[in-house]
């Protein structure tokens, strides 16, 4: 059996269990050869078939029956000896997917073997086409892309009402996109002046000790530069499918909570260090390392765990969460950071506010 495959569409008669199945991006331009066919004769196929580059550095093997047995590499075929038959150059044998996989399963199958063409069988183990390299890397820029409107405040363009919004944030008047951004800065505006209250609130601390202030910018953007890592960490994970939201809380949350402790650790026992060294020690306050560092370590931790917890929130409330969770996240982590930053001051330092 020899069939080397013409360009023609796929069948889209079979009902998928998928949205995005891998049937719907294969192609059927490939190099299908009986395992008795001899390696010379399966290089000549490659030279007459037209074929470009990637879709020719592969070519697929079936058994007598039409049964996928797996696929010969054209660097094997051009060391293997005249009369050898292709069945024996053949290798991953286990590597293949089912029409109704993912799209985005494959692909990332693909990667992980690197390989040129992933081939696609029937419910009868028959090849049915192929997913190539470079088909992979359109999907991976279109989830890439898909990702940076996320975070400028689009959404999942898979959907109709959210291809519009995007339209309407690039082109056209500035009304909607200045409406929608200024509806999730109000909520910043508003957590300002609630930090600012706060610093009121414990001015006699802040009096009784000046140097605090010095260390409250360095509280404020640690926590804020760690969960706007932690929302763009989430938004990639979640757009290259390495984010399994039915997982969400018993596997990424709890890994993030880790990352959050280390990184908090480590950066407040440094933090905490410079602030004895520089203010605490010269001033016979040698307690504002503690304070610093303890308040790092409450702010990195937090600002973790919401970067991850406020965009899946919002998106399980359908609302876009690249706009919305930052100013969120500056909010709470900002005014909760602030409140353990004094609290653990005048309780350390024995100041009443």
């Amino acid at each position: 059996m020899t069939y080397v495959a013409t360009m023609k569409p796929v069948s889209q008669s079979t009902v998928f269990h998928t949205d995005n199945p891998v049937s719907g991006v294969m192609r059927d331009t490939f190099i299908n050869l009986s395992e008795d066919i001899r390696a010379d004769d399966a290089l000549d196929m490659v030279r007459r078939s037209r074929l470009d580059n990637g879709a020719a550095s592969v070519v697929f093997v079936s058994r007598a029956d039409g049964r996928y047995m797996g696929f010969a590499r054209l660097s094997s075929l051009i060391r293997a000896e005249s009369g050898q038959r292709v069945g024996e150059l053949v290798e991953g044998t286990d590597i293949h997917v089912p029409m109704d996989t993912d799209r985005e399963q494959a692909v990332r199958l693909l990667q992980r073997k690197d390989m040129a063409m992933l081939p696609v069988l029937n419910d009868a183990g028959r090849l049915v086409g192929a997913l190539c390299f470079d088909d992979a890397m359109d999907i991976l820029e279109e989830e890439a892309s898909e990702d940076a409107y996320w975070k400028a405040g689009v959404g999942d363009l898979t959907h109709h009402t959210e291809i519009v919004r995007s339209e309407k944030l690039t082109s056209g008047g500035i009304g909607y996109p200045v409406k929608v951004r200024m509806a999730f800065l109000m909520v910043t505006l508003v957590g300002g002046l609630m930090v600012g209250g706060v610093i009121d609130y414990f001015e006699g601390v802040l009096e009784a000790i000046v140097a605090l202030a010095i260390f409250i910018p360095l509280v404020m953007d640690m926590g804020g530069n760690v969960g706007t890592q932690s929302t763009t960490i989430f938004a990639r994970g979640l757009a290259l499918g390495h984010i399994d939201l039915k997982r969400f809380f018993r596997v990424h949350m709890v890994r993030e909570l880790k990352v959050g402790l280390t990184m908090g650790l480590v950066l407040a026992t440094v933090g905490g260090l410079v602030a004895w060294a520089w203010q605490g020690a010269p001033n016979d306050i040698p307690l504002l390392g503690v304070v610093v560092g303890v308040s790092l370590m409450f702010s990195i931790t937090t600002a973790c765990l919401l970067g991850f917890l406020l965009p899946y929130l919002l998106l399980k409330l359908g609302v876009d969460h690249a706009p919305g969770a930052d100013p969120f996240i500056t909010t709470i982590k900002d005014f909760s950071g602030l409140a353990v930053y004094f609290l653990t001051a005048a309780w350390l330092l024995g100041i009443s506010g």
